[in-house]
C-alpha cells in the first residue's frame, strides 16, 4: 500500500488545528500528505489516480460531496469521514450549517472501506447522530486531540501571568459574563497577560494581541510561557457533556496549566487540569493558579505526559486504522507513538530542568544522547 494520503480540510480555525494534527503525524510515520481543496470529484480523481492515493480524511457536507465513489473503490482507497449530526429534528450541537445532508449516508455506503467517526461523545448520539445509527452505521467516538509533533515552546521562561487563545463570536454570552470580567479583574489586580481571538475582546473592552493563531509552534510559545490558560466552551456543550476542544489537550502537551469550565476533560486529563464549578471559581482559580506556581514544574511534567502517552494523533490514528482493518499499520503507529512520547517528555524535561536551574537550554541534548 503506498502511503500517501489526503486530506480535504473543513474551513474555520479548529478544523485547521485539527488537520494539521492529523497531517503532522501521518508524515512523521513516513506517509506524503496532499492537503487540498479540490473543486469537484474530477479534481479529486485526478488526485487519487495521479498520486496514488491509498487514504482519504474528510468531512460531511462539502467533503463527502467531492468523492468518486467509483474511483475510490477502483484504486482500493479507504475513506475517513468526520460525520457531524444527522437526526429527524435537525438538532445541532454548534449551530447552522454544523449537519450532516441527508444523502451522505448512502453515498458513504456505497464506498468499499471507510470510517465514519465524530467527536460528540456516544451519550449524545440518539439524540445528534440519530440519522446515522438508524441507516446501520457504525460511528466511532474520536475525540479530538493534541498535536505532539509541534508542542514544544523553545523556553518555558515565564512571559505572562494569564494567556487565553479563542474566539467569542459563536459564544458572545461566555465573554460578557465571564472572560471580560476575569480579564478586567486581572487588570485592576496587576497581573499581565496575553489575549488572542476576534474582535469580541475589543468590543468587550478587554486588550488583546490579535486574531487567533492556527500555527501550533506559536501556540505552544504562548501557552508554555504563561503560570495559566484558562479554557472555556459554549454553555451548550457543557451543559449537554457533548465533547471536548483541542485546547484541552494542546495545553498540557505544550507545557501549560489549564482551567477549564468543563467538568468532562476529566474523563481525559484526570487531576491533570483545574475544573470550575462555576463562574466565581473559574475566576478564582485562575488568579490562584498565578498566585501559586510553587507547583509549576510537577504540574507541567505530569500533565503533559499523560497527555504524550493517551491523547495525541497518533493515538487516534491508530484507532483509525485498526478499524480500517489494517492492524499491521496500527501496531506501527502504536509503537511510533511511544517513542515519540518518551522523546517528547525527555525533551521537556530538558528545557525545564534547564529553567529550573537558571541556566541556557542546550538544544538538541536529546537526540545526541
Amino acid at each position: 500500500m503506498n502511503k500517501k494520503a489526503l486530506l480535504i480540510p473543513r474551513p474555520g480555525a479548529t478544523a485547521s488545528m485539527v488537520r494539521m494534527g492529523y497531517s503532522d503525524a501521518l508524515k512523521n510515520l513516513g506517509w506524503t500528505v496532499y492537503i487540498c481543496d479540490p473543486e469537484s470529484k474530477l479534481g479529486c480523481r485526478r488526485l487519487i489516480e495521479d498520486y496514488g492515493i491509498a487514504l482519504i480524511m474528510t468531512h460531511s457536507r462539502y467533503g463527502v460531496r467531492q468523492l468518486p465513489v467509483s474511483v475510490i473503490n477502483d484504486n482500493e482507497v479507504a475513506v475517513c469521514v468526520e460525520a457531524l449530526p444527522l437526526n429527524p429534528n435537525d438538532a445541532t450541537m454548534n449551530g447552522p450549517y454544523e449537519s450532516a445532508h441527508d444523502d451522505e449516508p448512502e453515498v458513504i455506503s456505497r464506498i468499499s472501506k471507510f470510517v465514519v467517526h465524530t467527536p460528540l461523545e456516544p451519550h449524545t448520539w440518539s439524540k445528534y447522530m440519530a440519522g446515522w445509527m438508524g441507516k446501520g452505521f457504525y460511528v466511532m467516538h474520536l475525540p479530538v486531540a493534541g498535536n505532539m509533533v509541534r508542542s514544544l515552546p523553545p523556553t518555558y521562561s515565564l512571559l505572562t501571568d494569564v494567556a487565553m487563545v479563542a474566539n467569542f463570536g459563536h459564544r458572545q454570552e461566555i465573554m460578557k459574563e465571564l472572560i471580560a470580567p476575569l480579564f478586567k479583574r486581572l487588570h485592576l489586580l496587576g497581573y499581565s497577560y496575553q489575549a488572542f481571538g476576534d474582535r469580541m475582546w475589543e468590543l468587550a473592552g478587554v486588550d488583546y494581541n490579535g486574531p487567533l493563531t492556527a500555527d501550533a509552534k506559536r501556540l505552544a510559545h504562548i501557552y508554555g510561557t504563561a503560570k495559566v490558560c484558562p479554557n472555556v466552551h459554549t454553555k451548550k456543550q457543557v451543559s449537554a457533556q457533548a465533547y471536548v476542544n483541542e485546547r484541552a489537550f494542546m495545553i498540557p502537551l505544550c507545557g501549560g496549566i489549564q482551567v477549564t469550565d468543563n467538568p468532562l476533560i476529566y474523563k481525559y486529563l484526570e487531576s491533570h487540569c483545574e475544573i470550575a464549578t462555576g463562574k466565581t471559581d473559574f475566576m478564582n482559580k485562575v488568579i490562584g493558579c498565578v498566585e501559586d506556581s510553587s507547583q509549576r514544574f510537577r504540574k507541567i511534567r505530569d500533565a503533559s505526559e499523560h497527555v504524550s502517552k493517551n491523547n495525541t494523533y497518533f493515538n487516534r490514528l491508530s484507532n483509525i486504522f485498526e478499524a480500517l482493518g489494517w492492524d499491521d499499520y496500527a501496531n506501527e503507529i502504536v509503537l511510533h507513538g511511544e517513542r515519540a512520547a518518551v522523546r517528547h517528555c525527555w525533551e521537556l524535561d530538558a528545557r525545564l530542568s534547564a529553567e529550573e536551574r537558571g541556566v541556557p537550554y542546550a538544544q538538541g541534548i536529546v537526540e545526541a544522547a
